[in-house]
């Protein structure tokens, strides 16, 4: 192991940059609404012989209408923050110390690392959404698309079937899907690479979630590609005023999108 990888392991800080140039068009109001709030913390792997720390003192925030960018190099604790945040560790990783709060659009903080697991999942998916790095591995190979994208309105049920199959309908025509009719009734395993990643988008936004969680969800695609998600998730989060964590390690992807940057 080299030395610089020995740091990393034993832990990362997180230092926030000064206010990136803002886009015009989707610049934090004056008045910042905080939505999510993540202080002081340190999370630790059980291995086989010792303790890992992977994250040490990260301290940030997410304002409402902003896109906050993660960025750092590969192992560096992105994705550990965002599943977090989420409620989607694994079991052998433990909270050492800090707290992660969210706010609702009813005014109410939710104290994430103390929540009963029901009280979160009802967050999960409805108020707080993830775009996850892999959309093949990320969706269920063996439900229709359609039955992916109703699933979270159903689960939480915000509408009726009807309803339900409507707004999914509508999302995909927001990401640009042109032919919705055949989306909706195929597998995830006869779509490209691209498509699948609008699906995902399509699928975390189906319930107008406050916070969107989107864990380098350009990696895979080719640049083409990439530059219409990027302009997708743009264009959404502007038109619902949503707060974006975007995680990357693509200073290109940083300038095209992001509002604040924090450096890990």
């Amino acid at each position: 192991m080299t030395q610089q990888e020995s740091t990393l392991l034993t832990g990362v800080h997180m230092t926030q940059l000064a206010q990136a140039t803002p886009h015009p068009a989707s610049a934090p109001p004056q008045t910042a609404m905080l939505v999510l709030e993540i202080d002081d913390l340190s999370v630790s792997f059980s291995g086989r012989s010792r303790k890992h720390i992977a994250l040490k003192s990260v301290s940030f925030s997410v304002n409402k209408g902003e896109i906050v960018a993660i960025v750092g190099e590969r192992g560096s604790g992105k994705s550990v923050t965002s599943l977090t945040a989420m409620g989607l560790l694994a079991n052998s990783a433990a909270i050492e110390r800090g707290s992660i709060h969210f706010h609702s659009r009813h005014g109410q903080r939710h104290d994430l690392l103390n929540m009963k697991e029901d009280d979160r999942r009802q967050l999960r998916g409805r108020d707080m959404a993830m775009i996850f790095q892999e959309p093949m591995t990320s969706l269920n190979p063996v439900l229709k698309v359609g039955d992916q994208l109703t699933e979270a309105l159903r689960d939480h049920q915000l509408c009726d079937a009807a309803t339900a199959d409507k707004k999914a309908r509508e999302l995909l025509r927001k990401v640009r899907i042109a032919d919705v009719d055949r989306v909706m009734k195929s597998y995830p395993a006869s779509l490209s690479g691209g498509m699948r990643q609008r699906v995902m988008i399509a699928q975390a936004l189906v319930c107008e979630p406050q916070l969107l969680i989107a864990d380098e969800p350009t990696t895979a695609l080719d640049v083409t590609v990439q530059t219409r998600i990027l302009h997708i998730l743009r264009d959404l989060q502007q038109q619902s005023d949503t707060a974006v964590l975007f995680i990357t390690h693509d200073m290109g992807v940083v300038a095209e999108i992001a509002d604040r940057v924090v450096v890990m």
